[in-house]
Protein backbone atom coordinates (compact mmCIF):
# COMPACT_ATOMS: atom_id res chain seq x y z
CA UNK A 1 0.00 0.00 0.00
CA UNK A 2 1.21 3.48 -0.85
CA UNK A 3 -0.58 5.40 1.67
CA UNK A 4 -2.96 4.66 4.04
CA UNK A 5 -7.23 5.79 3.13
CA UNK A 6 -9.65 4.07 2.09
CA UNK A 7 -9.41 4.14 -1.40
CA UNK A 8 -6.11 2.81 -1.39
CA UNK A 9 -7.04 -0.50 0.63
CA UNK A 10 -9.82 -0.83 -1.90
CA UNK A 11 -7.44 -1.43 -4.27
CA UNK A 12 -5.56 -3.94 -2.64
CA UNK A 13 -8.63 -6.27 -1.48
CA UNK A 14 -10.11 -5.66 -4.83
CA UNK A 15 -6.91 -7.23 -6.36
CA UNK A 16 -6.98 -10.38 -3.94
CA UNK A 17 -10.96 -10.23 -4.27
CA UNK A 18 -9.61 -10.87 -8.76
CA UNK A 19 -7.68 -13.88 -7.74
CA UNK A 20 -9.30 -15.73 -5.06
CA UNK A 21 -12.93 -14.58 -4.91
CA UNK A 22 -14.97 -12.85 -2.47
CA UNK A 23 -14.45 -13.82 1.25
CA UNK A 24 -16.94 -14.97 3.56
CA UNK A 25 -15.55 -13.07 6.46
CA UNK A 26 -12.95 -10.19 6.82
CA UNK A 27 -11.01 -9.85 10.42
CA UNK A 28 -9.57 -6.11 10.79
CA UNK A 29 -8.88 -4.06 13.67
CA UNK A 30 -10.28 -0.49 14.26
CA UNK A 31 -8.14 1.61 11.87
CA UNK A 32 -9.77 4.51 10.51
CA UNK A 33 -9.44 3.63 6.60
CA UNK A 34 -10.83 0.25 7.95
CA UNK A 35 -13.84 1.93 9.50
CA UNK A 36 -14.50 4.52 6.94
CA UNK A 37 -18.34 3.95 5.71
CA UNK A 38 -16.51 4.43 2.02
CA UNK A 39 -14.76 0.92 3.12
CA UNK A 40 -17.76 -1.06 5.24
CA UNK A 41 -20.56 0.13 2.18
CA UNK A 42 -17.93 -1.46 -0.30
CA UNK A 43 -17.71 -4.68 1.56
CA UNK A 44 -20.98 -5.07 2.28
CA UNK A 45 -22.01 -4.71 -1.43
CA UNK A 46 -19.16 -7.82 -1.98
CA UNK A 47 -21.39 -9.62 0.60
CA UNK A 48 -18.59 -10.38 2.46
CA UNK A 49 -18.68 -9.46 6.39
CA UNK A 50 -17.03 -7.52 8.50
CA UNK A 51 -15.95 -8.42 11.79
CA UNK A 52 -13.68 -5.56 14.13
CA UNK A 53 -11.10 -7.07 17.04
CA UNK A 54 -11.03 -5.26 19.92
CA UNK A 55 -8.27 -3.09 20.74
CA UNK A 56 -5.18 -3.89 22.91
CA UNK A 57 -6.77 -7.80 22.06
CA UNK A 58 -4.27 -9.13 19.77
CA UNK A 59 -5.79 -12.40 20.23
CA UNK A 60 -8.14 -11.66 19.20
CA UNK A 61 -7.05 -12.08 15.58
CA UNK A 62 -4.60 -15.03 16.15
CA UNK A 63 -4.20 -16.81 12.92
CA UNK A 64 -3.01 -13.10 11.46
CA UNK A 65 -0.60 -12.17 13.97
CA UNK A 66 1.35 -15.81 14.13
CA UNK A 67 1.64 -15.43 10.25
CA UNK A 68 3.07 -11.84 10.68
CA UNK A 69 5.37 -12.94 13.43
CA UNK A 70 6.74 -15.81 10.68
CA UNK A 71 7.18 -13.11 8.13
CA UNK A 72 8.82 -11.17 10.18
CA UNK A 73 11.39 -13.45 11.13
CA UNK A 74 12.12 -14.53 7.41
CA UNK A 75 12.54 -10.70 6.67
CA UNK A 76 15.22 -10.21 9.62
CA UNK A 77 17.06 -13.00 8.36
CA UNK A 78 17.59 -11.86 4.76
CA UNK A 79 17.94 -8.36 5.74
CA UNK A 80 20.47 -8.75 8.85
CA UNK A 81 22.27 -12.02 7.85
CA UNK A 82 22.11 -12.09 3.98
CA UNK A 83 21.95 -7.89 3.62
CA UNK A 84 19.78 -8.08 1.04
CA UNK A 85 16.55 -5.89 0.72
CA UNK A 86 13.46 -7.14 2.10
CA UNK A 87 11.66 -5.86 -0.41
CA UNK A 88 13.71 -7.25 -3.08
CA UNK A 89 13.54 -10.35 -0.98
CA UNK A 90 9.41 -10.86 -0.73
CA UNK A 91 8.17 -12.92 -3.63
CA UNK A 92 10.39 -15.63 -2.79
CA UNK A 93 9.21 -15.34 0.69
CA UNK A 94 5.96 -15.68 -0.01
CA UNK A 95 6.85 -18.67 -2.25
CA UNK A 96 8.19 -20.43 0.27
CA UNK A 97 5.32 -20.50 2.90
CA UNK A 98 2.89 -21.25 0.12
CA UNK A 99 5.06 -24.37 -0.93
CA UNK A 100 5.58 -25.29 2.61
CA UNK A 101 3.55 -27.95 4.81
CA UNK A 102 1.83 -26.51 7.99
CA UNK A 103 2.23 -28.15 11.50
CA UNK A 104 -1.38 -28.81 12.06
CA UNK A 105 -2.94 -29.33 8.84
CA UNK A 106 0.18 -31.37 7.44
CA UNK A 107 -0.57 -29.80 4.00
CA UNK A 108 0.88 -26.55 2.31
CA UNK A 109 -1.61 -23.39 1.31
CA UNK A 110 -1.09 -23.96 -1.99
CA UNK A 111 -1.97 -27.63 -1.93
CA UNK A 112 -5.34 -26.40 0.12
CA UNK A 113 -5.68 -23.60 -2.76
CA UNK A 114 -5.56 -25.83 -6.04
CA UNK A 115 -4.80 -29.03 -5.03
CA UNK A 116 -1.42 -29.73 -6.04
CA UNK A 117 1.99 -28.83 -4.88
CA UNK A 118 4.49 -27.72 -7.04
CA UNK A 119 7.26 -25.17 -6.81
CA UNK A 120 6.92 -24.36 -10.24
CA UNK A 121 4.39 -22.73 -11.91
CA UNK A 122 1.15 -24.58 -11.99
CA UNK A 123 0.62 -24.15 -15.92
CA UNK A 124 3.76 -26.11 -15.96
CA UNK A 125 3.16 -28.64 -13.49
CA UNK A 126 -0.55 -29.50 -15.05
CA UNK A 127 1.08 -29.95 -18.33
CA UNK A 128 3.95 -32.50 -16.70
CA UNK A 129 0.92 -34.12 -15.05
CA UNK A 130 -0.99 -34.73 -18.34
CA UNK A 131 2.15 -35.64 -20.26
CA UNK A 132 3.52 -38.42 -17.56
CA UNK A 133 0.11 -39.74 -16.37
CA UNK A 134 -2.06 -41.62 -18.61
CA UNK A 135 -5.46 -40.93 -16.44
CA UNK A 136 -5.56 -37.53 -15.02
CA UNK A 137 -6.62 -37.70 -11.24
CA UNK A 138 -9.74 -35.96 -10.04
CA UNK A 139 -8.07 -33.39 -8.40
CA UNK A 140 -11.05 -31.56 -7.27
CA UNK A 141 -11.85 -34.45 -4.77
CA UNK A 142 -8.51 -35.00 -4.03
CA UNK A 143 -8.49 -31.55 -3.02
CA UNK A 144 -12.06 -31.53 -1.16
CA UNK A 145 -10.27 -34.63 0.84
CA UNK A 146 -8.09 -32.41 2.00
CA UNK A 147 -9.80 -29.50 2.83
CA UNK A 148 -12.30 -31.15 5.05
CA UNK A 149 -8.94 -33.08 6.91
CA UNK A 150 -7.42 -29.92 7.29
CA UNK A 151 -10.61 -28.52 8.57
CA UNK A 152 -10.92 -30.98 11.22
CA UNK A 153 -7.68 -30.63 12.10
CA UNK A 154 -7.84 -27.04 12.93
CA UNK A 155 -10.66 -27.69 14.65
CA UNK A 156 -9.22 -30.19 17.43
CA UNK A 157 -6.15 -28.18 17.88
CA UNK A 158 -7.87 -24.75 17.90
CA UNK A 159 -10.05 -26.81 21.40
CA UNK A 160 -6.82 -27.95 22.31
CA UNK A 161 -5.05 -24.07 22.58
CA UNK A 162 -8.02 -22.96 24.02
CA UNK A 163 -8.03 -25.49 27.07
CA UNK A 164 -4.47 -24.44 27.66
CA UNK A 165 -4.89 -20.97 27.37
CA UNK A 166 -7.87 -20.39 29.75
CA UNK A 167 -6.62 -23.81 32.29
CA UNK A 168 -5.87 -20.51 34.73
CA UNK A 169 -8.14 -18.23 33.31
CA UNK A 170 -10.92 -16.99 35.83
CA UNK A 171 -14.50 -14.81 34.22
CA UNK A 172 -13.57 -11.59 34.08
CA UNK A 173 -15.86 -8.57 35.71
CA UNK A 174 -18.97 -8.18 34.83
CA UNK A 175 -20.22 -4.15 33.63
CA UNK A 176 -23.86 -2.51 33.63
CA UNK A 177 -24.93 -0.05 31.18
CA UNK A 178 -23.75 3.38 32.62
CA UNK A 179 -21.45 2.13 34.49
CA UNK A 180 -18.53 4.51 34.79
CA UNK A 181 -14.99 3.19 33.73
CA UNK A 182 -11.20 3.41 33.50
CA UNK A 183 -9.41 1.67 30.60
CA UNK A 184 -5.75 0.25 30.39
CA UNK A 185 -3.91 1.47 27.38
CA UNK A 186 -0.33 0.42 27.89
CA UNK A 187 0.26 1.30 24.50
CA UNK A 188 -0.81 4.93 24.65
CA UNK A 189 1.99 5.25 27.53
CA UNK A 190 4.07 8.21 27.19
CA UNK A 191 6.93 7.56 30.13
CA UNK A 192 7.81 5.15 32.87
CA UNK A 193 5.53 7.24 35.60
CA UNK A 194 2.17 7.35 33.15
CA UNK A 195 -0.15 4.96 34.75
CA UNK A 196 -1.68 4.18 31.07
CA UNK A 197 -5.37 4.70 32.52
CA UNK A 198 -7.75 6.51 30.31
CA UNK A 199 -10.72 7.75 30.60
CA UNK A 200 -13.21 8.06 32.67
CA UNK A 201 -15.80 6.04 29.76
CA UNK A 202 -19.19 5.05 30.37
CA UNK A 203 -20.15 2.25 29.36
CA UNK A 204 -23.21 2.10 26.29
CA UNK A 205 -23.54 -1.41 25.18
CA UNK A 206 -23.00 -5.00 26.32
CA UNK A 207 -20.79 -6.58 23.47
CA UNK A 208 -20.11 -10.93 23.41
CA UNK A 209 -17.04 -12.68 25.09
CA UNK A 210 -16.87 -9.28 27.66
CA UNK A 211 -16.67 -6.56 25.09
CA UNK A 212 -17.98 -3.58 25.60
CA UNK A 213 -18.81 -0.22 23.68
CA UNK A 214 -17.49 2.96 25.95
CA UNK A 215 -17.78 6.06 25.33
CA UNK A 216 -15.77 9.40 26.80
CA UNK A 217 -17.43 10.85 29.15
CA UNK A 218 -15.03 14.52 27.62
CA UNK A 219 -13.74 15.20 24.56
CA UNK A 220 -14.90 12.14 22.51
CA UNK A 221 -16.91 14.17 19.88
CA UNK A 222 -19.67 11.37 20.23
CA UNK A 223 -17.05 9.07 18.80
CA UNK A 224 -17.28 5.59 21.01
CA UNK A 225 -14.55 2.86 21.38
CA UNK A 226 -14.98 -0.93 22.55
CA UNK A 227 -12.48 -2.98 25.24
CA UNK A 228 -12.63 -6.20 26.92
CA UNK A 229 -13.52 -6.71 30.71
CA UNK A 230 -9.64 -7.58 31.74
CA UNK A 231 -9.13 -3.97 30.77
CA UNK A 232 -11.73 -2.23 32.74
CA UNK A 233 -11.39 -0.57 36.30
CA UNK A 234 -14.19 0.73 37.74
CA UNK A 235 -14.58 4.86 38.25
CA UNK A 236 -16.08 5.27 42.03
CA UNK A 237 -15.97 9.15 40.92
CA UNK A 238 -13.51 11.87 41.92
CA UNK A 239 -11.59 12.23 44.80
CA UNK A 240 -12.33 14.98 46.06
CA UNK A 241 -11.99 16.86 49.95
CA UNK A 242 -15.28 16.07 51.20
CA UNK A 243 -14.95 12.53 50.30
CA UNK A 244 -11.18 12.64 51.86
CA UNK A 245 -12.87 14.63 55.12
CA UNK A 246 -15.00 11.60 55.42
CA UNK A 247 -12.46 9.17 55.95
CA UNK A 248 -11.15 10.92 59.14
CA UNK A 249 -15.22 10.86 61.07
CA UNK A 250 -15.90 8.80 63.36
CA UNK A 251 -18.73 6.67 62.42
CA UNK A 252 -18.77 4.20 65.10
CA UNK A 253 -19.05 6.61 68.22
CA UNK A 254 -22.72 7.77 68.85
CA UNK A 255 -21.87 11.19 69.95
CA UNK A 256 -19.48 12.95 67.53
CA UNK A 257 -19.50 16.06 69.82
CA UNK A 258 -18.14 14.05 73.12
CA UNK A 259 -14.98 16.15 74.18
CA UNK A 260 -14.15 12.27 75.55
CA UNK A 261 -14.58 11.05 72.11
CA UNK A 262 -10.68 9.80 71.81
CA UNK A 263 -11.28 10.08 68.04
CA UNK A 264 -10.87 13.21 66.90
CA UNK A 265 -13.10 14.17 64.56
CA UNK A 266 -15.97 17.55 64.21
CA UNK A 267 -18.34 18.34 66.97
CA UNK A 268 -21.41 18.31 67.14
CA UNK A 269 -23.51 21.34 65.57
CA UNK A 270 -26.11 21.38 68.70
CA UNK A 271 -22.96 21.73 71.32
CA UNK A 272 -23.08 24.72 73.68
CA UNK A 273 -20.07 23.82 74.87
CA UNK A 274 -18.31 24.07 71.62
CA UNK A 275 -19.97 26.55 69.68
CA UNK A 276 -17.45 27.09 66.83
CA UNK A 277 -17.42 24.71 64.42
CA UNK A 278 -14.50 22.55 64.11
CA UNK A 279 -12.85 19.63 66.05
CA UNK A 280 -13.17 19.29 69.05
CA UNK A 281 -10.14 19.76 71.64
CA UNK A 282 -9.06 16.95 73.65
CA UNK A 283 -9.43 16.77 76.77
CA UNK A 284 -6.45 16.48 79.52
CA UNK A 285 -5.47 13.55 80.87
CA UNK A 286 -7.41 11.32 78.31
CA UNK A 287 -5.79 9.21 75.95
CA UNK A 288 -6.33 10.53 72.67
CA UNK A 289 -5.27 8.75 69.40
CA UNK A 290 -2.84 10.61 66.95
CA UNK A 291 -5.36 11.93 64.12
CA UNK A 292 -3.63 12.59 60.43
CA UNK A 293 -3.57 16.31 61.38
CA UNK A 294 -1.08 15.82 63.97
CA UNK A 295 1.36 13.89 61.93
CA UNK A 296 2.48 17.34 59.79
CA UNK A 297 6.39 18.38 60.49
CA UNK A 298 5.05 22.12 61.60
CA UNK A 299 3.24 21.92 64.70
CA UNK A 300 1.49 25.55 64.54
CA UNK A 301 -0.82 26.58 62.17
CA UNK A 302 -1.96 30.37 61.47
CA UNK A 303 -5.29 29.60 59.57
CA UNK A 304 -7.37 26.36 58.23
CA UNK A 305 -6.55 26.06 54.72
CA UNK A 306 -9.21 26.87 51.93
CA UNK A 307 -10.91 24.52 50.38
CA UNK A 308 -10.98 26.39 46.66
CA UNK A 309 -7.00 27.20 46.63
CA UNK A 310 -6.09 23.52 46.99
CA UNK A 311 -6.24 21.03 43.98
CA UNK A 312 -8.90 17.77 43.77
CA UNK A 313 -7.75 14.58 45.93
CA UNK A 314 -6.12 16.76 49.15
CA UNK A 315 -8.09 16.27 52.07
CA UNK A 316 -9.10 19.77 54.13
CA UNK A 317 -9.32 19.52 57.73
CA UNK A 318 -9.13 22.09 60.65
CA UNK A 319 -6.34 21.68 62.63
CA UNK A 320 -6.37 23.37 66.24
CA UNK A 321 -3.14 25.31 67.92
CA UNK A 322 -1.12 23.32 70.13
CA UNK A 323 -1.10 24.61 73.72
Amino acid sequence: MYRQDANELKRVIMQAVSLFGVPKLMVTDKGRMFESSEFVTWVSSLGCELHFITPEMHHANGQVERYVRTVLNMIRIEANHKKQSWSGTLWKLQLVLNITKQKTTQTSALNLLIGTDATTPVIRALVREVAIEDNSPNREALREISRDRARRLLRDNQEAQDSYANRHRRPPREFDVDDLVFVIKTSQSTGKLDSGMRGPYKVIKKLPSGRYTLKLLAGGYGKTTQAAAQFMVPWKGEWCPETCAALFSDDNSDDPGDPNNPVAGPSAPGDSDNPVAGPSAPTPGASTGLSMPMLDSEPETAANPVEDDLPSGEAVLGINPVA
